[in-house]
């Protein structure tokens, strides 16, 4: 038997690759490779000099990226003592992802699947007021008119409550719900289960995938969002979000202003930019942490959640 025929039989023949295949696979790589240098690069610039002494931004002030010399975290130490404003507002941002998510994921929850049932009554009528959402909006006036008149202004649910449900993680979780068996239900029913213990003990533990989907795209909103601080927070630096303080630091450029790290006449003092990226670091890190965890899920809940219209 020829070798080509023991390789076909044994089931492992290979395609052989022209020329133009090993190219095109070549110049994908390369450019692939390419892009993503281009996309570190910026973060890898503001990591060092973050850590990088002031002494080396000194000798080297014309510099685009500074290698240092040695690596510190005393500026950190620094942007953290004296004036409170940060911790405050990182723990706003903290308590905002963690309480904005979860109240998220329950008000998704409990929209999505009702509206999977056939049973329910007017529920194509109830879909098409949900995407018409999607379209059409009353814009950034009437919404602020709207939670002003609540009393949510420069308060900490001005963050939260305007935001609790996303019609398209609504759509992701009800396609979802729909494509769970009725078998199951139906035999829940039989045993005596109530609506809330089908919902809550039998289709939520199905659905972790997509929860895990949904819920990160929530937590990386609340943790970037900043335009509702600037609408309904205002002046008010007591509920500031990291994000919105951010603002401040880097466009405004109202370090100083900030106090952070103490007085501002004090030699030891790092430069602003040093400031800004010690502040952007801080800022992202927490949300690069937690998406490696849920990356596993990702994929297989949008794809699960997608599946059936």
């Amino acid at each position: 038997m020829r070798k080509s025929e023991k390789q076909a039989a044994g089931g492992t023949r290979r395609i052989k690759k022209t020329l133009g295949d090993r190219i095109f696979g070549t110049v994908n790589a390369a450019i692939l490779i390419l892009l993503s240098l281009l996309t570190l690069l910026p973060v890898l610039t503001v990591v060092l000099q973050s850590v990088t002494p002031t002494i080396d931004f000194q000798r080297n002030p014309n510099a685009f990226l500074v290698i240092p010399s040695s690596i510190t975290f005393s500026h950190y130490r620094w942007i953290f003592q004296g004036s409170p404003l940060l911790g405050k507002a990182y723990l706003v941002t903290v308590l905002r992802t963690v309480l904005g998510t979860g109240l998220s994921l329950l008000v998704t929850v409990l929209t999505a699947y009702p509206l999977s049932k056939k049973y329910l009554p007017g529920r194509n009528a109830l879909m098409m007021v949900f995407f018409f959402t999607m379209l059409f909006s009353g814009g950034m006036v009437p919404t602020y008119l709207v939670v002003n008149s609540l009393g949510l202004t420069n308060t900490f649910w001005a963050l939260i409550i305007p935001c609790l449900l996303n019609v398209y993680n609504m759509i992701i979780m009800r396609t979802f719900f729909q494509g769970i068996p009725e078998e199951i239900d139906e035999s829940a029913r039989i045993d005596g289960a109530n609506d809330l213990v089908v919902l809550f003990r039998i289709v939520l533990p199905l659905a972790l995938p997509t929860l895990a989907s949904i819920g990160l795209f929530y937590a990386v909103y609340h943790w970037n969002a900043y335009t509702d601080s600037i609408m309904y927070i205002g002046s008010n630096r007591d509920v500031w979000p990291l994000q919105m303080l951010m603002r401040e630091i880097v466009i405004m450029n109202n370090a100083g202003e900030m106090q952070l790290g103490g007085a501002i006449a004090d030699p030891n003092r790092p430069s602003t930019s040093i400031i800004i990226s010690c502040t952007l670091v801080v800022s992202a890190l927490p949300i690069m942490c937690v998406y490696p965890f849920l990356q596993r899920y990702f994929v297989k809940g949008l794809t699960v959640g997608s599946l059936k219209g």
